[in-house]
């Protein structure tokens, strides 16, 4: 009995004396030879998906691999039971090792005389892909071992987790969660029973049970793993008959490819995340996608090759659409090419914004009158598109008509600087350069924006002059804005550039069916390289460009007949019924009577008066300058004043002065001008107002351009006399302005073939005028 006791108590402590060696043994070996855990999260494919969480592109792994890791609660229970079924059913209760089932396996292949069992369990197979080793003796020793460093680690669920997205399934595609993408076109998380079992099937052997190249072979194969599941509990006879009748994938899904461009920006460079979640909107993206695609069939018979659609939504900035051309696969005409975000000349569709600062500085209200006349500043000579000038015009139908002389004139009063800095705290990032680098053309497009960020500012005149940063990714935050220009300004511009009866509406568009009401702009790049329309409604800004990307130009391309229409198929395809234009409340807007002929505050000369909006406190009105009472000599109806007045008969003369280039312009296009009476020649008083008089060149003089000569040096000088009070002088040539000068003052005017009439004009509006030819 005593033997027998000291027999037991020595075999348990050889036992405990082998399990301590035992576990010192693999301690050191764990110690000596680490678990290569980075090789368990390897490189990911990265998929965008839209707003909606559907996908709309995948990016390859950095290794090539189609990779989309998932978690296990977005795999379908089905699946997981069907996988630890024909897999390992015992998952749950082994320590990594299944000794039986390694037995178990040694004698099959035995029988066999060849291996048909592998005999791993889930834990060992997640050792293997980790740390791939040709199947030999040695490897399964290593692969035990490495299966009990992952249970000691690791709880069973983080291992089934690395094995679903481990698994091998056929070519560069790994793991379940892009294994169900491409074999049956969705998520894992809605695989049925036989889809589950076609994928537990596959990583067996990935090039013999691929189904599309085998399908008898895979199909068997999923039968068996059919059967295992109803050996396991994992699925009833019903389930599994209806499974087995399921047809197989006959060919691999191709990558989704929504709004390739919009991707292409959320997911740049090479370190991606897995999962990018985007605000693009399928839907809106396709019917975009459709509009630029029928509406190029007419533009390409034009010469104009490509297009760009942004489509915002006004409530969050989100960017629900956007299109960078019309086929991203189109090489021939550069259809990777993003021109949504390419800089770009935006023409006169930065108008809208200048008119919206100048009524929020107060200058003038819609219906103030502007100078419609030629201007020039040094070499600078912006010219109307028609190459008409009207005079004067109002300051709402020079918009409407997008008169360049008025917007000009109206940058140099509200400052190149101000206009500036307000597009830079618009988000038009690309107008980087100083001021002065743009200068006055900035208004007509002498910068380069893009179309998102153009679209986007157009969103903030729809948003009251609320402007915040444009948005492609969904982080569910509301969007940050400040305010840039007042809601009453932008309810003014709104106001204007909504009406329909436009002269830059191409031909019979205002007349087609569902025109949808919007407000909107177009403009034209210098060169006629590239053409924009912008548009807004109560929901929705949309942007629109047309051209080449590659920057050919094309003879008579425009904003309001190339890319107006896309514009207004676009609004179509998304407002089929119209959504109307946004109603700000609560505006401070008001009507003031004005003088009919200055828009100025009526004097008692003032006859005729009209209404005009006006932001009460801002919009600064000055007394009208127009009507103006002077004395004249009753018997010969010329100008006295001061001491002439006395001993004479004088009656008062009301007279219209309008502003002295006005004047000057139309004297020199043989116009009649309003201006003071004459001055009466005994009165030294009423004669310092004596009219400038050229001196240089002479009437009738011919001037001979010299061949031999540089251009640059033959030049003529511009010279002239005047009273005292004349001020400067604006010199016109043939109805253009040409320079500007003081009295006495000699400028120089660069010699150009022709007959010409030279006008000088001082800023009392008296003028002199002379002819002269140049050979």
């Amino acid at each position: 009995m005593l033997s027998g006791l000291r027999g037991w108590r020595g075999g348990l402590a050889l036992a405990l004396a082998l399990l301590l060696i035992g576990a010192a043994g693999f301690a050191a070996l764990d110690a000596l030879f680490p678990f290569p855990w980075e090789r368990l999260a390897p490189p990911a494919s990265t998929v965008v998906l839209g707003n909606r969480g559907e996908p709309i592109r995948f990016f390859l792994a950095r290794d090539q691999a189609w990779r989309f890791p998932v978690a296990l609660d977005e795999v379908s229970p089905v699946c997981l039971e069907t996988l630890i079924s024909s897999e390992d059913r015992y998952f749950y209760s082994h320590p990594g090792v299944n000794p039986l089932s390694i037995l178990q396996a040694a004698l099959g292949n035995l029988q066999a005389g060849r291996v048909v069992r592998g005999g791993s369990t889930i834990t060992m197979q997640v050792a293997r892909l980790a740390e791939p080793k040709p199947r030999t003796v040695w490897a399964k020793a290593v692969e035990c071992f490495r299966a009990l460093q992952l249970e000691l680690r690791l709880s069973k669920r983080e291992i089934l987790n690395h094995y679903v997205n481990l698994l091998p399934c056929g070519g560069n595609i790994v793991g379940l969660g892009a294994a169900s993408w491409f074999y049956f076109g969705k998520t894992p998380d809605k695989l049925s029973l036989a889809e589950s079992a076609m994928l537990a099937a596959i990583p067996r052997a990935p090039g013999r049970y691929n189904p599309v190249k085998h399908p008898e072979a895979a199909q068997a194969a999923r039968d068996r793993v059919l059967q295992a599941a109803l050996d396991a509990g994992a699925a009833t006879r019903e389930e599994v008959e209806h499974a087995s009748a399921q047809g197989l994938p006959e060919r691999l899904r191709r990558p989704p490819l929504v709004g390739p461009h919009l991707a292409q920006m959320a997911a740049p460079g090479r370190e991606r995340p897995p999962r990018i979640r985007t605000t693009l909107d399928a839907r809106v993206q396709e019917l975009a996608r459709q509009a630029m695609r029928s509406r190029l069939v007419e533009l390409r018979a034009q010469g104009v090759e490509n297009a760009a659609v942004v489509v915002l939504d006004l409530a969050s900035r989100e960017v629900l659409a956007l299109a960078g051309s019309a086929d991203f696969f189109d090489d021939v005409h550069h259809g990777k090419v993003n021109a949504a975000t390419a800089p770009r000349s935006p023409g006169s569709a930065l108008k809208p914004f200048l008119y919206a600062l100048a009524f929020d500085k107060g200058l003038i209200a819609p219906e103030s009158l502007l100078l419609d006349i030629p201007i020039a500043t040094g070499t600078y000579d912006p010219r109307n598109y028609d190459g008409s000038y009207r005079g004067r015009v109002e300051a709402q139908e020079a918009l409407i008509h997008s008169l360049n002389a008025p917007a000009v004139r109206l940058l140099a009063d509200v400052g190149a600087e101000p206009f500036h800095r307000l597009l830079l705290d618009g988000g038009l990032r690309t107008l980087s350069r100083p001021t002065a680098h743009y200068g006055l053309s900035l208004v007509l497009g002498g910068g380069e924006v893009s179309l998102l960020d153009l679209t986007n500012l157009y969103a903030t005149l729809a948003r009251g002059g609320m402007h915040g940063p444009a948005s492609i990714l969904a982080d569910g935050l509301p969007p940050r804005e400040a305010r840039l220009l007042s809601p009453e300004a932008c309810a003014l511009v709104t106001g204007v550039i909504s009406r329909l009866e436009r002269p830059d509406l191409a031909a019979g568009v205002e007349k087609a069916r569902g025109v949808p009401a919007v407000a909107w702009k177009t403009g034209t790049s210098f060169g006629h390289r590239d053409a924009f329309a912008l548009g807004y409604s109560a929901r929705l800004a949309v942007g629109v460009w047309v051209g080449n990307v590659d920057g050919r130009p094309v003879k008579g391309i425009s904003g309001a007949r190339q890319a107006a229409p896309l514009l207004f198929d676009v609004f179509r395809a998304l407002e089929p019924d119209g959504m109307g234009l946004p109603r700000p409340e609560g505006l401070n807007l008001a009507e003031a009577e004005v003088c009919a002929l200055s828009r100025q505050l009526p004097g008692p000369d003032c006859a005729q008066r009209v209404r005009m909006s006006v932001i009460p406190g801002v919009t600064r009105l000055e007394p009208c300058p127009v009507h103006r009472r002077v004395l004249v000599d009753a018997a010969t109806g010329l100008r006295v004043t001061g001491e002439c007045l006395t001993g004479r008969e004088v009656r008062q003369e009301l007279v219209t002065q309008f502003p002295a280039e006005l004047t000057a312009w139309w004297r020199a296009g043989g116009m009649p001008a309003p201006g003071l009476p004459e001055p009466s020649p005994d009165c030294p008083e009423a004669m310092a107002g004596l009219p400038p008089r050229i001196t240089s060149p002479k009437a009738r003089m011919v001037y001979q351009i010299r061949p031999d000569s540089p251009s640059g040096f033959q030049r003529v000088g511009l010279c002239a006399q005047a009273g005292a009070d004349a001020g400067a002088l604006a010199w016109f040539q043939d109805g253009a302005h040409v320079a500007a000068s003081q009295v006495g003052e000699t400028v120089f005017l660069e010699l150009t073939p022709g007959a010409h009439r030279l006008v000088v004009v001082d800023a009392q509006g008296r003028s002199d005028a002379l002819r002269y030819e140049v050979q």
